[in-house]
């Protein structure tokens, strides 16, 4: 049977997925000896580790444990571990401690975590407090984390106090973290704004997260601000993200876009969400090139999505075939000669044929 020492042994060894294993085994007896390790245990690593445990395994016995350590331990890291774990536990029973802790801690660290906790549970009884938090707050860090948690929480409520801040304040990453968090809320009427923002603000991080939230919101107006922002010239990271953003919105006005980008950019992560782009809106006069990136590109990530690609397109030419046959055969990567193979036989189901040699000899291809 399990003893109290054989749970310290596991953590000591940080065998976490063993002692989930042995919770599924013996709850009981487990379950005990994982709550009196965080409880009283004279090493404080022991019991941060065990307050992770509670969290993932999501044993809702520990709330009124957690509560305990995250309003009164007096240390910093479990107050933060426990805070973590009543949000990982995804019981409503754990919101009235956090919003308590959210209230009375000075511990910006703390506060992190207990908004983000809430924010995983969705309390909207906290976006009061998190307004608050965000409009007032001279700290901010705190007004950031502020603003993360109204956009988990997703409570339309939040919208006006993030649009202030992405508007005005002074912090570039609070601004940010408000674009973030007005695209997980996911009201298309924040698009005007964000778009402003795009083009205006200069602050570090900014665009990117704007782009994110743009690309979230799926709204079509915002294509045309995001390819002449695109134009424009900006920061690989910036380029990354508004390429994925546009993918994101997935209307073919944007396959020109896409299509440059995918012979033209010397970044490969911008051809690779081109290449995947131009898959998933299934563009089929993207064919050519993408036929002609599978053979040529420098980047393995590129070519393998150059085959996916092909076969989303759902091409039954000759043409075509011959790319993928060539590129299972003498691509240098096993990975995309796979790919091209697996592509091949994807086809020939999707037409109809019963096997892929079949699909060959009716295009003639020996």
């Amino acid at each position: 049977m399990t003893s109290k020492d054989d749970i310290r042994q596991f953590l000591l060894d940080k065998k976490e997925s063993e002692i989930l294993e042995l919770l599924k085994k013996d709850k009981t007896n487990v379950q005990k000896f994982i709550m009196d390790i965080a409880r009283k245990d004279s090493e404080w690593k022991f019991r941060r580790d065990a307050v992770k445990i509670l969290g993932k395994a999501e044993i809702s016995e520990s709330i009124e444990l957690l509560k305990e350590i995250l309003l009164k331990d007096h240390l910093t890291v479990l107050r933060k571990t426990a805070a973590k774990a009543l949000g990982n536990l995804g019981d409503e029973k754990g919101i009235p401690p956090l919003l308590s802790a959210l209230q009375t801690s000075k511990d910006p660290a703390i506060i992190a975590e207990v908004s983000c906790a809430l924010g995983a549970l969705k309390a909207t009884d906290a976006v009061i407090i998190l307004v608050s938090m965000l409009q007032l707050n001279p700290d901010g860090e705190i007004r950031e984390h502020a603003a993360e948690a109204l956009g988990l929480i997703g409570d339309t409520k939040g919208i006006d106090i993030l649009l202030e801040a992405l508007n005005n304040d002074k912090e570039d990453w609070v601004r940010g973290r408000a674009a973030e968090a007005l695209g997980l809320i996911g009201d298309t009427k924040v698009v005007p704004d964000l778009v402003k923002a795009l083009e205006d603000d200069q602050g570090i991080g900014v665009s990117v997260r704007v782009a994110t939230a743009l690309g979230r919101l799926k709204d079509k107006s915002a294509i045309e601000p995001l390819k002449v922002y695109l134009e424009k010239g900006q920061k690989v990271e910036t380029r990354r993200a508004i390429v994925y953003a546009l993918g994101e919105i997935g209307d073919k006005k944007a396959a020109g876009i896409f299509l440059n980008l995918l012979e033209n950019d010397e970044d490969a992560t911008i051809r690779y969400w081109a290449c995947i782009s131009l898959g998933f809106m299934q563009y089929k006069r993207a064919a050519k090139v993408i036929e002609r990136i599978l053979l040529e590109d420098e980047s393995v990530r590129v070519r393998r999505t150059a085959a996916l690609s092909l076969g989303q397109l759902e091409l039954k030419t000759k043409k075509a075939i011959n790319t993928l046959l060539t590129a299972s055969k003498e691509d240098k990567d096993e990975e995309v000669r796979v790919k091209a193979k697996e592509t091949i036989k994807k086809l020939a189901k999707t037409h109809g044929y019963k096997n892929q040699t079949e699909m060959l000899k009716d295009l003639g291809i020996k």
